[in-house]
């Protein structure tokens, strides 16, 4: 559970990440701006990258709790096997699309990590492994029907990370086009086709 304090430095942390970058934000400036002393900070966090690790998974956790819970009714609702699997990822798909739209500083602080040389694509990998489980469930299912490409999950999970974060990003520069069914359905054809089999 997260206390009162750690949320406000998180909060902080996310504003001034945004704002003006994770390396050139001072843990001085957060704490200030969370209105905690920064000893306090630094009971919560050992070190400034802990923390915009913490944040980072708060968020990606966030953002599946969002997809999970959502897209529940609209599971694998076909009885052809490729029909249901392509549903069920369509859904996790708009969703994680809408709650970029809804969450644009969350959306953009996760473009900023993805971008930054400090932070590895592993860890990044680690996280989305953990947080988005069923997202892997759902590749691997596909992949023991052969509806997807049997290729190795982390380079399946790098694929959908930055083909979302590319997307979001035409969309959040540009909102309108979020809202015309050719940019929905083909931003989905797109990422579908990078992970279906091909025959």
């Amino acid at each position: 559970m997260v206390t009162e304090k750690k949320q406000q430095i998180l909060d902080a942390a996310l504003l001034l990440f945004v704002e003006q970058g994770i390396q050139a934000t001072a843990t001085a400036k957060i704490a200030k701006q969370a209105n905690v002393a920064t000893g306090t900070l630094f009971h919560h966090f050992s070190n400034k990258q802990e923390l915009v690790v913490t944040l980072y998974r708060s968020i990606k956790d966030e953002l599946s709790q969002s997809i999970s819970q959502n897209t529940a009714d609209n599971v694998g609702s076909s009885d052809n096997q490729a029909d249901a699997l392509k549903s069920t990822i369509e859904s996790y798909w708009h969703q994680a699309i809408q709650w970029a739209m809804s969450h644009p500083l969350k959306w953009q602080f996760l473009q900023q990590f993805a971008n930054d040389p400090q932070f590895k694509i592993s860890q990044q990998q680690d996280v989305m492994t953990s947080s988005m489980a069923f997202l892997v469930e759902a590749v691997e299912q596909g992949q023991q029907q052969g509806v997807l490409a049997c290729l190795p999950i982390p380079l399946v999970l790098n694929y959908c990370h930055y083909h979302y974060l590319a997307v979001t990003t035409l969309f959040i520069e540009q909102p309108e086009l979020s809202q015309q069914p050719s940019y929905q359905d083909g931003a989905f054809q797109m990422f579908w086709q990078g992970l279906v089999a091909k025959p």
